[in-house]
């Protein structure tokens, strides 16, 4: 449970626990007001049923899960409401004050962490806003679920489980917010069937940048759903959302192929994706003590027994240089919780808080060999550490959603080449690292490719973030004054600033 904020609370100055209350927003210092006096000039805070305070903890809301940048705000939003958001919003947009959503609260808080990994879900000098309060679920029915924005995938997962549904697309690392995740995207390893986590949204409640509350979907403000849902946080704040389930089997067969040719890894993806002969699939690429990689396709088969898995029709599109690795079969459950004592090895062995240069790009497929011939070219296990490299196929026509900006590519099939780096806590040269993700991204681009929205790119310019958009820079820039006059929300992002 939140403190609650009262009136009396604003005037002492105090909320035990939680930091400094503030009393109003000097315009003129640009600073909080947080003790009673000459209130002349003094913005008065709304009243709340939450807290807004400068943070008794110097290092909370400062970092976001890449750990890459510290941006200190100046307040901290709990809401106990969504009022209190659509209060603090408007107020904020009088007062030139930036606000994000950020999930990472300091230390330890990684669990619920924003999707945010280059300083995007960060706010210097603003209002970072806690969504964790905002974390009931308020209804699992048939196809459907009705849950706040402060939800985590996995609460709702194992929720969904005890209705004999499941979701259609479930991330790896499932620990994090629904509404971050939905301002970006959201992919899995059913996203070559099922899309994004966003392209399965039947509604949305969201606060525009206005403090407007709009319930909207793809019959109702459409322009703000399709705007909001993959649009970095540039719109509206996701607040709650209706998310599609379908039914749940009972079991997954996970299988596994390695390949050193990598020509033969790379069609054998594309085969299994074009077959829809396996309901999870994940590739991977992984560096070989004496150099040169190998290649792994990790496929996951649903089945509820008696019923087995189609594993002779997966068998008929591989090809030969597929060599079968471990099988097992798991219940949904454990295959959806599969990658936690992966996320805890790393977090004891001390890799969780160190800095992490992601990077996700678009390639189509046609041009993926030229794309890794560059990457695998030049990047060494060193600089990925323990984290993975995804290669994973993926169709546009899967991606409905407009924010998802996909690259050149025929027959509509792309890959998604993933650098999850997490070097070691004391690795020397992030710079460098940093450096070559820029590389890798012009690599990318000048192949036709595009980015995720997630990932650290660095020296993103207002030249880049069109050419990224093309055609709908004008259209987006029109609903970013449209939906967010005054610019105040998610400037980490750096799309329109």
């Amino acid at each position: 449970m939140h403190t609650e904020l009262t009136r009396r609370n604003i005037l002492s100055g105090l909320v035990v626990g939680a930091g400094t209350a503030v009393l109003g927003w000097d315009p003129q210092a640009r600073a909080w007001a947080t003790a009673p006096g000459p209130t002349s000039g003094i913005a008065q805070v709304p009243a709340l049923d939450g807290t807004l305070v400068l943070p008794a903890d110097p290092s909370a809301f400062t970092e976001d899960f890449g750990h890459l940048f510290t941006r200190q705000p100046q307040a901290v939003l709990t809401p106990g409401s969504v009022n209190d958001i659509q209060a603090v919003v408007r107020y904020a947009r009088n007062n030139a004050i930036p606000v994000a959503v950020n999930g990472q609260s300091g230390t330890g808080s990684e669990d619920r962490a924003s999707h945010s990994h280059y300083g995007q879900a960060l706010v210097e000098g603003g209002i970072a806003i806690d969504p964790k309060p905002l974390g009931t679920i308020h209804s699992v029915t048939a196809g459907i679920a009705d849950v706040d924005a402060g939800v985590t995938w996995s609460t709702l997962a194992l929720r969904a489980l005890e209705s004999g549904q499941t979701l259609p697309v479930y991330n790896d690392f499932a620990h994090l917010s629904i509404g971050g995740t939905l301002s970006v995207g959201g992919l899995g390893g059913t996203s070559q069937r099922y899309g994004s986590q966003a392209d399965n949204v039947e509604w949305l409640k969201v606060v525009t940048g206005t403090g407007e509350l709009i319930t909207c979907s793809r019959t109702s403000h459409r322009a703000l759903f399709d705007a909001v849902l993959v649009g970095g946080g540039q719109y509206g704040i996701i607040v709650r959302a209706g998310l599609r389930l379908i039914p749940a089997k009972s079991t997954v067969r996970s299988v596994e192929f390695t390949y050193t040719d990598r020509a033969a890894f790379l069609r054998d993806s594309l085969a299994v994706m074009r077959a829809g002969v396996a309901d999870d699939q994940n590739g991977y690429a992984e560096p070989q003590p004496g150099g040169g990689w190998t290649y792994r396709l990790a496929l996951g088969l649903f089945h509820s027994p008696p019923a087995q898995p189609g594993t002779a029709a997966l068998q008929a599109v591989l090809s030969p240089q597929a060599t079968p690795g471990p099988s097992a079969d798991l219940p949904l459950r454990d295959w959806l919780l599969r990658f936690d004592p992966n996320w805890a090895a790393l977090k004891a062995a001390g890799f969780w808080g160190s800095k992490k240069p992601w990077l996700m790009m678009f390639v189509g497929a046609e041009k993926t060999p030229a794309y890794l011939d560059t990457v695998l070219g030049e990047l060494t296990a060193t600089q990925m550490g323990p984290g993975p490299l995804r290669i994973s196929p993926m169709d546009t026509r899967s991606l409905t959603r407009p924010g998802f900006i996909l690259p050149r590519c025929t027959a509509n099939e792309f890959f998604e080449v993933s650098l999850i780096r997490i070097p070691a806590p004391n690795h020397p040269d992030t710079p460098g690292l940093l450096a070559q993700n820029r590389r890798f991204y012009d690599r990318a681009v000048a192949l036709g490719g595009k980015r995720y929205l997630v990932g650290s790119v660095p020296s993103m310019t207002r030249a880049d973030w069109r050419a990224h958009y093309g055609t709908r820079w004008n259209r987006l820039s029109a609903l970013k004054r449209q939906y967010d006059p005054a610019a105040i929300l998610t400037p980490g992002q750096g799309i329109f600033g």
